[in-house]
């Protein structure tokens, strides 16, 4: 643990790290606050689909534009209006659902919603990846911040479920948006993220995109996210059947507590190999562990043994990910490199939530884990047949890096 202990105690980097904790309670609680919501309210889980499928579509389809603003005008410039955004829409979309209001509406509001998410976490990494350019201090910071995101993955279902039994789901959606703002503010507030550099001259033709690595990564992600839009629908299902809607929230957290404690664990000492085959590994181990849900949808106890195995190679894999697409990106093109990983995954949970929306009102649980269980195979398969341009890539940056112009920095 000496390695957290360092990085805590460094001044510039203590704050962000903790304001951007805060905010990344919001993605944990928000589609299972939507699901609770919309079910609370008489709506059928493929509406809740919907609903949540439109929230995650915005967030994905504005976060590289954020990215790229964030480039070019700074950080704070960006996330304090996003942050206020964000939590006038999840109001909205509270009232709303309350109202009886039509499900395209419903939809459209979440929509509007998702786009003014703050890309407090794109952000936040590349200014961890400027405060620590190399060593274990940066495997490190880049672990610390995929611990918080499934810090956030334990405790926001929770916060979630225990808010909507206490008084109504409206307000863990609510919730979910206060945190968003909170965090988001008080991250632009500090001095490390006022003082983010901002990118010079034009944005590259291509942005971002441009280079070939990100591309194959932001692909394989998003394969994999669809299993994770299906498991936020399909867990409330299954809990649901089982005669406990209040067990989703618990089930849910299984899985990011598998996540959070090898993520730990994987950022607290050094590992052997190169980024590119150390995501090779991971993504296949990630893909074999989904790929046993459905066969474990019969049994609750074997069902949340099996989440917490498949979380226990989730952390390492978005560690190694967010990691090496830092060092893949072009030059001034990092936070919307980092938010074009972001609109992987939301694509892909969009995707993964829609479905499963359906296949659970026609087929049942079996058949949504099973689209989802296909989905992280692909993603895993993108890996392995790509795995040339990965390693090329990395050379390269290395290679740039030794030159004195390397792309990622």
């Amino acid at each position: 643990m000496r390695a957290y202990h360092e990085l805590f105690t460094h001044r510039a980097a203590r704050w962000p790290l903790l304001t951007s904790m805060v905010a990344r309670l919001t993605p944990g609680m928000m589609i299972l606050a939507l699901v609770l919501l919309l079910r609370e309210h008489g709506y059928s889980y493929a509406a809740a689909g919907l609903v949540s499928a439109g929230h995650q579509l915005g967030v994905g389809l504005a976060s590289p534009l954020q990215g790229r603003l964030v480039d070019r005008f700074g950080q704070a410039r960006i996330l304090v209006p996003d942050a206020v955004g964000y939590l006038a829409g999840t109001i909205s979309l509270a009232l709303a659902a309350a109202g009886g209001s039509p499900v395209w509406l419903l939809v459209v509001a979440a929509l509007f919603t998702g786009a003014f998410y703050p890309p407090v976490t794109a952000a936040s990494r590349v200014l961890l990846s400027r405060l620590f350019p190399t060593g274990q201090l940066r495997e490190t910071a880049f672990a610390l911040s995929s611990i918080s995101v499934e810090l956030g993955f334990v405790m926001g279902p929770l916060l979630a479920v225990w808010i909507a039994e206490a008084g109504t789901a409206g307000w863990s959606v609510v919730l979910a948006g206060v945190f968003a703002a909170v965090g988001s503010t008080g991250y632009a507030s500090t001095a490390a993220a006022r003082s983010a550099p901002r990118r010079d001259g034009h944005r590259p033709r291509g942005g971002a995109l441009r280079a070939p690595g990100v591309r194959v990564i932001a692909l394989a992600i998003a394969f994999a996210a669809v299993a994770f839009g299906v498991l936020d629908i399909t867990v409330p299902a299954v809990a649901e059947l089982a005669g406990d809607r209040s067990d989703a929230g618990r089930m849910i957290a299984t899985l990011a507590t598998g996540s959070l404690l090898s993520g730990i664990v994987y950022g607290a000492r050094p590992w052997p190999g190169t980024l590119p085959g150390r995501l090779r590994t991971l993504a296949v181990a990630l893909a074999l562990g989904l790929l046993l849900l459905p066969l474990t949808v019969h049994d609750l106890r074997l069902f949340t043994a099996g989440l917490f195995l498949s979380g226990v190679f989730l952390a390492p894999t978005t560690i190694v990910a967010f990691q090496l697409l830092d060092d893949l990106a072009i030059r001034g093109t990092q936070t919307e490199a980092q938010a074009w990983l972001q609109s992987a995954v939301v694509f892909g949970v969009a995707i993964g939530a829609s479905s499963a929306g359906l296949a659970v009102d026609t087929g049942g649980p079996r058949l949504a884990f099973g689209v989802g269980a296909v989905a992280v195979g692909v993603g895993a398969l993108v890996v392995q047949l790509r795995q040339s341009v990965l390693r090329a890539e990395v050379t390269g940056a290395i290679l740039a890096g030794v030159d004195g112009g390397s792309p990622s920095r």
